[in-house]
């Protein structure tokens, strides 16, 4: 039987340096960002240090630092919306505690990758590149938000009065601010108090019956 030649064609070669250079790159940016207090006191010189490259080869494949951040958020980005659509998801039978419960795992995400996700809120406010990712996240939420809502409605389990789009938009801008300011620097005693309270807020707001 003749062997086959599995060497990979030069393209292929090549795709794969540059994914294990970007790789290299990103993970020493994320360690990097586990260790400093602000993403923005993060440089290019400390990034290729840690990752064993050149600054040529960084400017290779990234535009800047924003460019790497906006890298490092995709997978975690895509956790966070994981996990909000559990809630997103449902449609009818709706009880409070379901929505204590996906919110608690909801800030257990955010908890884990509470650094990088703070750093995109704070970089979205400097860095254009940044700002579209993020409110494209945001975006992402405000759609399947609005359309959880009219279809909440339309199974009568949601308030027939509420403007779906409007709605969604505040909640979702809510639900960011709220993570970023009074979860990500509570005490962990206190993760359970706001999925209650954040529970209570959603379950009044959207799915309570009329008294």
């Amino acid at each position: 039987m003749s062997s086959q030649n599995v060497t990979p064609p030069p393209t292929s070669r090549r795709e794969l340096q540059r994914a294990a250079s970007v790789a290299r790159i990103v993970t020493a940016a994320e360690e990097l960002m586990s260790e400093t207090a602000h993403f923005a006191d993060i440089s290019v010189e400390q990034v290729i240090s840690r990752a064993g490259a050149s600054r040529s080869t960084f400017y290779s494949y990234f535009d800047d630092m924003g460019h790497v951040l906006r890298a490092v958020g995709e997978g975690v980005v895509g956790e966070v919306v994981d996990s909000a659509r559990q809630w997103m998801d449902l449609d009818t039978d709706i009880s409070q505690r379901q929505l204590e419960v996906i919110f608690t795992g909801l800030i257990a995400t955010y908890r884990r990758r509470a650094k990088l996700l703070a750093a995109l809120a704070d970089a979205s406010t400097y860095d254009a590149g940044v700002r579209e990712e993020f409110h494209a996240m945001l975006s992402i939420g405000h759609v399947e938000l609005t359309k959880h809502i009219r279809r909440a409605q339309s199974a009568g389990v949601a308030r027939a009065d509420l403007d779906p789009q409007a709605t969604a938009g505040w909640l979702v801008w809510m639900i960011e601010r709220g993570l970023y300011q009074q979860v990500r620097p509570a005490a962990k005693k206190d993760l359970q108090r706001h999925a209650v309270s954040l529970a209570s807020i959603v379950w009044h707001a959207l799915y309570a019956p009329s008294p």
